[in-house]
């Protein structure tokens, strides 16, 4: 009795505040407004929760905070560095039990979810997902905690937009106002929250999505301001670029980046494949098996316990040497390829930025010992590494950028960044995926490279958006017939079958010379003198990419769509204006095109 009072109350409260916000059923500013600040001071209180739990574990389990985790653990017994990430490794197994696929969620969820599911994301997955990441980097799995971050704060705006019954248009909205908040609580970097939004999640820069984005943002930054302080990332030294000489070492350290992200990229991807195929092994043991190999590379190289953020702040500032600096990126590989492979909750962005750091660093020192009265020193070298190789990794170079100025506070570099970061994303485009989320999608068959409208073209069949309202036409049948059924139909095309039903031709009303309808000859032709085969072929099963193309060399406006199963069997008829029609509204939906708040239709 209590609970249903209860419901009663929240659907009774739910009515009046939509009343409220809603009250002339269409996009109001204000509505938005509201909701997109609720959503980023949620989204901003769950990164900090995420943080502080992953912090607090780590010196449950480490004894220092996650500043100083390196230097401390390096001090621990070598079995207290073992057992640590098996027993983590063991708790997060039991959790995959309670997650599909026994995986956890990321930032590729949050891309297909708002490019093809109306922007939905379970709620119990989220959290879960969370839970477990949370145990897999405070037990020191060498991944990084943005990507989950990005998924619980979608996760929660999902969740709002199902209490409030929002359309998809305004759903996807939300969606990036929750992962922008996210961003920028978790990095204390608010424009490069709303970019990573607009960029990756939206996938575009339209005013009604823009505004509510960086309210968001903003929302989730002044959330971690007040809790944890206005403070970067990483402290840094100022750097400033020696001679305008380096610039085109920074060239080549865009491509030295590409390589390292590709070469991560490659190790993660035949991870996830390799994953797949360890049937022997239960997947609730794999992460346990995987911390230890993980505990094992700590022993020599601690730096690459969790999220490393300690080591990569020390490489910014140009305190480790090169060969060093060459040992972490391979020993940080290894372990992030490990952990990734053994189901390990986490992302690649803080990886990212530890192996761009490095990769920098150690370009820097190269370049010095060339050219020392040229060369700026290593430090300013690893910011700019760091941008480069997680532009490469994110397929993100804007938002990217910005992160990178924000969590380091240094502007000065920004040119050196802006080349590197650029340079390194066109190598790879250029050898690999657009990004690391999309070699993930693209490995559970999703390809979204071209957005929602493409993927639409890419995945869709011919025969669900063909139309079945045909005539045909034996091709011993007088043409009068034809020319009175071409009239009926308004135009169009013909399908001329042979006795058995299997197609022989096509005929429209421009093949039919009016002077054969004239005196007696009207009784004498018939279809098959005026009849002409298809200029290409389409098959039921086909997507409609492959109809298009179709469409458009052989310059027809309709073409006849032939049964997969049965040899020379039409089944309707496919045309150029209905996959336009079918495409543009994909496109017009993936930008935003119907901003009504309100309930679904």
């Amino acid at each position: 009795m209590t609970s249903r009072r209860t419901k009663k109350l929240l659907s009774k409260l739910r009515r009046r505040v939509r009343a409220s916000l809603f009250s002339s059923g269409g996009y109001e500013f204000g509505a938005i407004t509201v909701i997109a600040a609720i959503t980023g001071v949620v989204a901003g209180y769950a990164a900090i929760a995420f943080y502080l739990g992953i912090g607090e574990l780590l010196q449950f389990a480490f004894g220092p905070d996650e500043d100083a985790l390196a230097t401390g653990a390096a001090s621990l017994p070598w079995y207290h560095l073992l057992a640590v990430p098996v027993i983590g490794g063991l708790a997060v197994g039991q959790l995959l039990r309670f997650l599909p696929n026994h995986q956890t969620r990321a930032v590729p969820n949050v891309i297909e979810a708002a490019a093809l599911n109306n922007s939905q994301l379970s709620l119990r997955e989220g959290l879960l997902s969370a839970g477990t990441t949370v145990i897999s980097l405070g037990s020191g799995a060498s991944l990084g905690r943005e990507g989950p971050v990005v998924h619980l704060g979608a996760t929660l705006a999902a969740a709002i937009t199902r209490v409030l019954h929002l359309n998809p248009a305004v759903a996807r909205t939300l969606l990036g106002c929750g992962v922008a908040s996210a961003v920028a609580a978790s990095f204390n970097a608010p424009i490069a929250g709303v970019f990573f939004a607009l960029e990756v999640i939206i996938g575009h820069y339209a005013l009604h999505a823009f505004a509510p984005v960086v309210i968001a943002a903003i929302a989730g930054t002044l959330v971690s301001r007040a809790h944890l302080g206005n403070f970067p990332a990483f402290e840094t030294a100022e750097y400033f670029i020696t001679s305008f000489w380096e610039f085109p070492a920074f060239f080549i350290l865009g491509i030295v980046s590409a390589l390292a992200a590709v070469i991560f990229m490659s190790g993660m991807n035949w991870a996830d494949q390799i994953r797949v195929r360890l049937n022997r092994i239960p997947y609730w043991l794999q992460p346990a098996i995987a911390g230890l190999f993980v505990g094992l590379i700590a022993l020599y190289f601690p730096e690459i316990l969790s999220v490393g953020y300690e080591a990569t702040s020390k490489a910014l500032n140009g305190e480790y040497g090169f060969e060093l600096l060459i040992s972490l990126v391979v020993a940080k590989m290894a372990a992030t390829i490990i952990s990734y492979g053994g189901r390990f909750g986490g992302g690649v962005f803080s990886p990212s930025l530890f192996l761009g750091a490095m990769v920098g660093g150690a370009f820097g020192i190269a370049a010095g010992s060339v050219f020392p009265a040229l060369a700026s020193t290593p430090g300013l070298y690893a910011v700019v590494g760091m941008g480069a190789v997680a532009s490469a990794v994110l397929g993100a170079p804007i938002s990217t950028m910005l992160i990178v100025f924000e969590i380091t506070g240094d502007y000065n570099v920004t040119i050196a960044v802006m080349i590197a970061s650029a340079i390194s994303s066109m190598v790879t485009n250029a050898f690999f995926e657009r990004s690391f989320f999309h070699m993930q999608l693209a490995n559970r068959g999703v390809r979204l490279e071209g957005g929602k409208a493409t993927y639409l073209l890419k995945s869709a069949q011919v025969m669900h958006h063909m139309t079945r309202d045909f005539f045909t036409l034996r091709d011993n049948e007088l043409a009068i017939k034809a020319r009175e059924l071409l009239v009926t139909q308004g135009g169009g095309m013909l399908v001329i079958t042979d006795d058995t039903g299997k197609m022989s031709g096509v005929l429209s009303i421009g093949q039919l010379p009016m002077e054969i309808f004239e005196g007696d000859t009207a009784l004498q032709h018939t279809v098959s003198e005026y009849m002409r085969d298809p200029p290409q072929l389409v098959y039921a099963n086909q997507p409609l990419q492959t109809a298009l193309h179709k469409l458009e060399v052989s310059g027809e406006d309709i073409l006849p769509v032939l049964s997969s199963a049965q040899e020379g069997i039409v089944v309707g008829l496919i045309r150029h204006r209905d996959v336009m029609k079918e495409y543009n509204r994909a496109l017009l939906e993936s930008q935003g095109g119907d901003m009504e708040i309100g309930r679904r239709r």
